[in-house]
């Protein structure tokens, strides 16, 4: 980006001590969202494998674990949402909430173990494993909880 390109806000930041790592914060925001996006996109997705697993089960006669899939997936779709419309990683210059550094280095922590479960969760839904599939939910749900409390903490 060209110096006569920067917006106001980024001129400022240039400009006064200590507001340069402003854009890079505001930068991880944006980042946070597509995360939040993409991972809850994941969940959606591995959701509708469950489809199959309902057609499987139902081919070869297997009736009754087609409650545990349609458990699975009102939990998925549960745990889509949640993180799809999760708080994001970093507040603006001018909000009540500030989130200091190594409070984004936790909840990036928690991302990767979030992002690590729903893989495992894919896995299973994959594999046809429904049971592996509820702990692994159950799992990313758990997660996904404690990082809440991130934003909960003093």
């Amino acid at each position: 980006m060209e110096k006569s390109e920067k917006n106001f806000l980024e001129k400022f930041a240039d400009v006064i001590p200590g507001l340069s790592g402003y854009r890079a914060r505001e930068d991880r925001r944006e980042t946070d969202k597509r995360l939040r996006e993409y991972l809850g996109g994941r969940v959606d997705m591995i959701r509708g494998k469950l489809d199959d697993v309902k057609l499987a089960l139902t081919n070869q006669g297997n009736l009754a674990a087609l409650n545990d899939v349609g458990l699975l997936q009102r939990k998925l779709q549960q745990l889509g949402d949640s993180i799809r419309f999760a708080t994001y990683g970093y507040t603006g210059v001018f909000d009540q909430l500030k989130i200091k550094e190594p409070e984004l280095d936790a909840i990036y922590s928690k991302d990767l173990a979030l992002a690590s479960s729903i893989e495992q969760l894919d896995k299973a839904v994959s594999a046809g494993d429904v049971a592996g599939a509820s702990s692994a939910a159950a799992s990313a749900q758990e997660i996904f909880s404690q990082r809440k409390t991130l934003f909960d903490a003093p």
